[in-house]
């Protein structure tokens, strides 16, 4: 795009058109933006040369083209120059007072390069726009980026909110992790609304240094005052933690998913779903089995796969008293971390002394799906989930499991199927007789995990756990 602008440019010089302003102003911002600082200083010093006024823009134009290339140095020079060669006073129209500094106008001289044969006095004018260029040169720099600030104000000129966004990054980068907090707390106390850039901005600091409750409650503030998280927001906070500890932060995180998903957000699931599986996993420390062997895959995960959502909707405290696991239409994989994902919080919330786990008087029920009577197959069920999911219970975790089926069909009264794990429920002649051929009934598939079972492996996860201490905890055993 930069060389068919060249090509125009020259197009009307041939032509004898003479560019404006606003046409050098483009021309130096296309090569400046396709990263060629050099051709864009040369653009500038033949807008000199053809008598142009360069406006704010341009010079902020080439600030940005250097701190953009990393050329920093480069553009505090090219600011210095700008601003000592304004101070010798120029004769001109405009007539103005050099006594006040906040009207000030300054003018610079361009000295003869290869390429430049003309000295001229250009006027001036900085901008907030221009000192939040330099601030952002500044680096890890945060006194110099605080010096440019308070320039800027004895200027007359106020710093906007990416002023103090920038200010806020180069606190942080330098280390100071509370000093940029108390930025962003010090815009509340003066009125200032900070804004979704602000606080992304104190977010990725404490990501970065790796404080996620800070990151948390600084998410969790941007709610109280209205502001409304974008893209960069919702990824920079998911990536907070780079493990679970807790259920909680468990909670936490999938809460900020799927309000990330209502928002029209599409996320990366991928990094949470590592974490989550890594957590889940977690339930089978300390248990005697070859974890290799039995470990999942994050890459088994389809592109499609909903294994978050239903993480999410098994974790809810609002299902604290629900005993079922839905496996519908899940793979193994997925299967297995929504079993150890239920497990893991049935485990946690009973060594924190929840009555609620603590006095279950039901087995727990994990669905897979309806089967016809008479068939092998189970429909929501993906192939090997059953014994998947039975190998995990019973090898791995040591509970007690069989199988049970509950009859769904025309009739008012529905009974229970049960049999021990491998067996096939089978319908009995006078069953067949009964039913019309081209209806079958249909059997909800499920497995039971015996209550005496987990509460004694239960038992066994509390004995191992550091705190909390046992004696504080009150065991109903059914």
């Amino acid at each position: 795009m930069w060389k068919n602008a060249l090509e125009v440019k020259d197009d009307m010089v041939t032509s004898g058109v003479i560019p404006d302003t606003v046409t050098w102003s483009s021309l130096i911002s296309a090569c400046a933006n396709a990263g060629l600082v050099e051709q864009a200083i040369k653009l500038f010093d033949e807008m000199l040369e053809a008598g142009g006024q360069p406006n704010s823009r341009c010079f902020n134009i080439l600030l940005h083209a250097c701190v953009e290339a990393c050329q920093y140095d480069r553009a505090f020079r090219l600011f210095k120059s700008w601003k000592e060669r304004g101070s010798e006073q120029t004769t001109s129209n405009d007539n103005l007072n050099s006594s006040d500094d906040s009207l000030a106008v300054h003018h610079t001289r361009v000295t003869s390069r290869p390429y430049s044969h003309l000295t001229m006095g250009v006027p001036f004018r900085p901008t907030t726009s221009t000192y939040n260029i330099l601030m952002k040169a500044c680096g890890a720099d945060y006194y110099r980026a605080k010096a440019l600030m308070d320039e800027m104000k004895t200027l007359g000129l106020s710093p906007n909110q990416i002023s103090w966004s920038i200010l806020i990054d180069v606190c942080g980068g330098s280390g100071n992790v509370a000093g940029a907090i108390q930025i962003l707390r010090s815009l509340h106390e003066t009125g200032i609304q900070p804004d979704v850039i602000a606080y992304t901005t104190a977010i990725k600091i404490c990501v970065k240094h790796k404080k996620p409750k800070l990151a948390f409650m600084l998410f969790a503030e941007m709610e109280k005052y209205q502001i409304k998280p974008n893209l960069v927001t919702y990824k920079t906070i998911l990536t907070a933690r780079s493990r679970y500890g807790s259920l909680q932060e468990v909670q936490q995180s999938l809460a900020v998913y799927q309000q990330m998903r209502k928002a029209g957000y599409k996320p990366n699931d991928y990094y949470l779903k590592q974490l989550i599986e890594e957590w889940c996993e977690g339930v089978l420390q300390n248990e005697h089995h070859n974890e290799g062997q039995f470990a999942s895959r994050i890459t088994d995960f389809g592109p499609q796969s909903m294994l978050l959502e239903k993480v999410a909707e098994h974790l809810q405290d609002s299902n604290a008293e629900s005993l079922s696991i839905d496996l519908q239409g899940l793979t193994k994989v997925e299967a297995r971390i929504i079993v150890l994902a239920v497990l893991r919080k049935i485990k946690e919330k009973y060594i924190a002394g929840d009555t609620t786990w603590n006095s279950m008087e039901d087995d727990v029920s994990i669905i897979l799906g309806l089967q016809e009577l008479g068939s092998d197959v189970i429909k929501g069920e993906s192939d090997g989930v059953k014994e998947a999911v039975i190998r995990l219970l019973e090898h791995d975790l040591g509970l007690q499991v069989f199988a049970a089926g509950s009859r769904s069909g025309k009739g008012k009264g529905s009974r229970m199927y049960s049999s021990s794990i491998g067996e096939t429920i089978e319908r009995s002649e006078s069953t067949q007789a009964s039913e019309s051929p081209t209806r079958r009934p249909m059997v909800l598939q499920r497995l039971k995990v015996t209550r005496e079972s987990l509460h004694h492996w239960l038992q066994k996860k509390m004995e191992s756990s550091p705190s909390p201490s046992p004696s504080s905890i009150t065991i109903t055993t059914q």
